[in-house]
């Protein structure tokens, strides 16, 4: 059972530092907890029927990116839930985007229950700073505060926390699938907004045509079936949001995110996929539950700008040695 909670462990933290990168950047700029009434919960219920697309709702879904995207000065608190029968993952951090760059801090947390019925809790504090030429993850394990630096990632990172031109704008258009307005009055707009992940995956494989060091792998027969069991999960998957707009400041007031059906289908496609028969059953059974019963979900409240003062890396922090993996220091880097 500790292989089970190990591996869901390392799996949802790769999740999570996506879900810091994708709902940090342009799509989530200032944005406060969203709750939905009962008209909104049964228009959620019934996306799956919806298909025809409401072209006025979506004129106004642009009029309403347009005018948020004007504000490159933002701040955040961001919660991130993902549940499974007997183990709970939460990312609680505060973050601050501004024009081209992201800090942000806060707690990845763990809980699990064992075949004993024994309680586990494990929680790991960090600080993220990310600009256009590095992305560096501090990190506490085990009481030291241990340090990861990405230039790579930064350089991807950068175009999607800049404020975006009218190119990149009309690209952001083309990931909507549908638009429903749930409510509307002379302050607020709230809207119901549903992704195209179809072609989310077709962008992702461009950009990866492009990268030479993926195309080194293009002959790995590993990468080649992560990849296409990443393009099944994304095809098949339904991921919406909610977003409520404050018109008289066109600064956002509320989103929502709802990513269950992505990871229950990445999982089901895994499953599915002949490179995983040779598995052993334990993981297998990781991607059931998965697959069944899991539930990812996004919260994120605005906050006064001011709040980027809470921001800064502490000086003991600064000092954190350097290493190339989140399990361990042995690979700790010389200054």
């Amino acid at each position: 059972m500790n292989k089970i909670f190990n591996a869901a462990k390392i799996f949802v933290t790769v999740i999570f530092l996506c879900g810091i990168i994708f709902i940090g950047g342009k799509a989530s700029a200032e944005i406060r907890i969203a709750t939905l009434d009962d008209d909104e919960v049964q228009v959620v219920e019934d996306m799956g029927e919806i298909e025809v697309i409401d072209e006025k709702a979506m004129e106004i879904f642009r009029e309403t990116v347009i005018q948020t995207s004007k504000f490159d000065n933002r701040a955040f608190h961001q919660d991130i839930f993902f549940v499974v029968p007997r183990f709970t993952g939460e990312l609680d951090f505060l973050g601050a985007v501004e024009k081209d760059s992201l800090k942000a801090t806060g707690e990845l947390e763990f809980w699990a229950v064992d075949d004993n019925g024994k309680d586990t809790h494990t929680e790991y504090p960090f600080y993220l700073v990310q600009d256009s030429k590095n992305m560096v993850l501090y990190f506490k394990d085990d009481k030291k505060w241990k340090k990861m630096t990405s230039p790579v990632a930064a350089k991807n990172f950068v175009d999607m926390v800049a404020t975006p031109n009218s190119q990149e704008l009309e690209k952001m258009m083309a990931f909507v699938k549908d638009v429903n307005v749930l409510y509307e009055n002379d302050k607020y707009r709230t809207l119901l907004v549903k992704l195209d992940c179809g072609k989310f995956i077709d962008e992702i494989k461009a950009e990866m045509a492009k990268d030479p060091e993926v195309q080194k792998q293009a002959d790995n027969p590993m990468a080649n079936s992560f990849l296409n069991i990443m393009e099944q999960g994304f095809r098949s998957a339904d991921v919406w949001y909610t977003w409520r707009v404050n018109k008289t400041t066109w600064q956002t007031d509320t989103m929502s995110f709802n990513l269950s059906g992505l990871v229950q289908n990445i999982a089901s496609a895994a499953l599915n996929d002949p490179s995983t028969e040779s598995l052993p059953a334990e993981l297998r059974e990781v991607f059931e539950t998965l697959a069944f019963y899991s539930e990812f979900k996004a919260y994120t409240t605005y906050l006064n700008p001011a709040a980027k003062s809470k921001l800064e890396v502490p000086k003991n922090v600064l000092k954190a040695k350097e290493v190339e993996s989140f399990s361990d220091d042995s690979k700790s880097k010389k200054k």
